[in-house]
């Protein structure tokens, strides 16, 4: 795999303030995308190698450390913000994973490694500057038989108000919240990308917006059905440490 930069290493010494970035993420956003990760990964078959488009600090996937053990799962996890995936270093050490996650400091849009059974946006997708770029190019990335899944926050009515303060949070938390999402917009996005959308289960519900699991394929003639089983795609068995997914 190509190794991390090594701005993102533990042998780079941070800012406080950017230390103190890291921890308000992993504090606020990892424990409720626990669950989000949990649902995906079990979705996914034995030996799997999978593209996590926004690890962040790594601490959603860290506490799913034993599943993605006992699965021989192979992830790479890109991101482009370098306080987090500095954090993310050491947090997937400390989970003892660095043998099946790797970071990487890298934007979809500049990703050429592969072929993935799985692509994951983990509620990274609507924080894209062109969702449908992002789309048009992990399409090449997957395997023949690949899926991607999203986890996304549903809105059901309009809500101006929290149209304008998601914008804003980023300028009071530093993190980046996207735009209020629709269901409508999701799917009208996900067909100009060239996606056929298999399956959108509710993982959880608030008074005005929902939690979901969303699961795609690259449009082709004939899809096949929703119902049908997600399969690993046909590849020869390889050691992790020669898997190919990061090869550019």
């Amino acid at each position: 795999m190509k190794p991390v930069p090594e701005r993102t290493t533990s042998t780079v010494r941070r800012k406080p303030a950017a230390e103190v970035r890291a921890w308000i993420y992993d504090r606020t956003i990892a424990g409720l995308t626990r669950g989000w990760y949990r649902r995906v990964l079990q979705h996914l078959p034995a030996g799997a190698r999978m593209l996590d488009v926004g690890i962040g600090t790594g601490g959603a996937i860290a506490r799913n450390a034993e599943l993605i053990r006992s699965k021989d799962l192979c992830i790479l996890g890109i991101d482009i913000d370098a306080d987090y995936l500095y954090r993310c270093t050491k947090v997937l050490s400390l989970a003892r994973l660095t043998d099946h996650v790797t970071p990487r400091l890298e934007s979809v849009y500049e990703h050429n490694g592969g072929p993935y059974d799985a692509v994951y946006f983990s509620a990274s997708f609507m924080v894209l500057p062109d969702p449908v770029g992002a789309l048009n190019h992990i399409k090449s990335l997957l395997a023949p038989e690949g899926r991607v899944f999203f986890t996304q926050t549903f809105h059901h009515t309009r809500t101006p108000v929290m149209e304008k303060i998601k914008p804003v949070l980023f300028r009071v938390t530093t993190m980046h919240f996207g735009r209020v999402t629709y269901e409508r917009d999701f799917r009208q996005v996900l067909r100009e990308g060239g996606l056929h959308l298999d399956q959108l289960a509710t993982m959880g519900r608030t008074l005005n917006a929902s939690y979901r699991l969303a699961v795609a394929h690259p449009r082709r003639a004939k899809d096949r059905s929703a119902s049908e089983p997600f399969t690993r795609a046909t590849v020869a068995p390889v050691n992790l440490q020669h898997r190919g997914l990061s090869q550019s």
